[in-house]
């Protein structure tokens, strides 16, 4: 047999094989999977659950397979960026809402318009205004938001059992008397060594005041308003704490670690830390609201968004769109990773319901505050951590503190329009 009788005979046999498989040679002659790359940096449990979430929307939809790749948040949004202007970036990723401002400066992100158009696109009303209000830029929407992930109260129901408390506290009073009654020093050298409260990320936590007490980050012109009257109670709030010695010192270090090993009876951090609880056999953590400090209910929130890359072609720009729809229709799933899911129907459900640790937190939705929409976002960052850091550790008081990081703000601002006078 020659080498071209070989190959036709080898040709033969595999559509014979196709045909015999899929029933049909036109699955075979006409079928080609569009693939699509997945960036994120859910490199904890969430990442399992995404995982399931991506597998089953590859057996619903064999024309298309999705991979996903998860790094550290620390180099993402970096790594995402250098990719994006090489033109090598994934067809699909995870931006925080936070960080949209910027992201949509640098030119990448597709308009995600069709997604919300059309008897078949996703419903507006099912989302927040809120919400809604974070991914939209001019006419153009530039991502779908997945979730929103708040900051709430964790407890150790265990210790607050033994002090003879049945519920988390619900407000300042309530919150102060557990403090001081957990607080103990069982070892007899005078200093406690078990906390009724400690702060976790102190700029996040500073943060989740801000609401309660009518705090802002920036005014009606979008210039910079740290030292306002509400953020500067929220901060003398927590000067108190650490005057009064309700939490433990800067350098003690407890914080997350110390609610994990029942050091700690009580803690705020995100509703994303759930995936760390649930691998641990020894703590009974429940979980509510952050308690009504100021004079009213709220929290600092913030939410992933998915984004696709502009510069997609047709099959896989339609093949990005069912997978976000996907995503979007069964978060759900993507809830027991330890989110709150952005649709509004979804936390309705009795599933969501009966989820304890994030229905909790989703109760604080309507008082919610994201971060600032500036693309100045990490330089503001850097200088709200600063302010805290001072008066936590008494070198400042809260007005000095906010005061100095309100001017660093504002000439970040005041730069960022010379270089961009165009604005978003």
């Amino acid at each position: 047999m020659d080498v071209r009788a070989g190959l036709g005979l080898l040709a033969a046999t595999a559509i014979l094989l196709g045909v015999s498989r899929s029933g049909g040679l036109s699955v075979v002659a006409g079928s080609r999977k569009t693939e699509l790359t997945f960036w994120n940096g859910f490199t904890g449990p969430d990442g399992r659950t995404m995982l399931e979430l991506i597998r089953k929307f590859n057996l619903a939809n064999p024309d298309v397979q999705v991979s996903m790749q998860r790094m550290d948040w620390a180099t993402y949004y970096n790594k995402l960026m250098v990719a994006a202007m090489g033109s090598r970036g994934p067809h699909l990723f995870i931006i925080h809402a936070s960080t949209l401002p910027r992201m949509h400066r640098a030119a990448f992100l597709g308009d995600v318009n069709d997604l919300f158009e059309g008897p078949n696109g996703l419903p507006t009303e099912d989302f927040d205004p809120y919400v809604l209000k974070q991914v939209k830029f001019g006419n153009r929407w530039v991502g779908v938001p997945l979730d929103i992930h708040p900051q709430g109260l964790y407890c150790n129901a265990d210790m607050l059992k033994a002090a003879g408390y049945s519920a988390p506290p619900r407000n300042e009073q309530e919150f102060l008397d557990m403090a001081r009654k957990l607080r103990k020093d069982t070892n007899g050298d005078g200093q406690p060594d078990v906390w009724g409260f400690a702060l976790t990320q102190w700029q996040n936590n500073f943060q989740s005041l801000l609401p309660q007490f009518g705090g802002r980050y920036l005014d009606e012109k979008g210039d910079a308003d740290l030292d306002n009257p509400g953020n500067i109670k929220a901060l003398q709030f927590m000067a108190k704490l650490a005057k009064e010695k309700l939490i433990p010192p800067p350098e003690n270090g407890l914080g997350w670690v110390g609610f994990r090993q029942n050091k700690v009876a009580m803690v705020w951090d995100g509703v994303y830390m759930l995936g760390d609880l649930k691998r641990l056999q020894t703590l009974h953590a429940i979980a509510a609201p952050v308690p009504m400090m100021g004079g009213k209910a709220g929290t600092m929130a913030d939410s992933h968004v998915l984004c696709l890359r502009k510069d997609l072609s047709e099959s896989e720009r339609k093949a990005t769109e069912r997978f976000i729809q996907f995503l979007s229709e069964n978060s759900l799933g993507w809830a027991d990773a330890g989110q709150v899911p952005a649709r509004r129907s979804v936390r309705e459900t009795p599933e969501f319901k009966a989820m304890p640790v994030q229905s909790a937190f989703a109760r604080q939705v309507p008082g919610m505050m994201y971060p600032p929409r500036t693309p100045i976002l990490f330089e503001m960052g850097l200088e709200i951590a600063l302010a805290v850091e001072k008066v936590l550790r008494g070198r400042e008081d809260a007005p000095t503190a906010l005061r100095a990081a309100d001017k660093k703000a504002q000439e970040f601002i005041d730069r960022d329009r010379r270089e961009h006078p165009e604005g978003l």
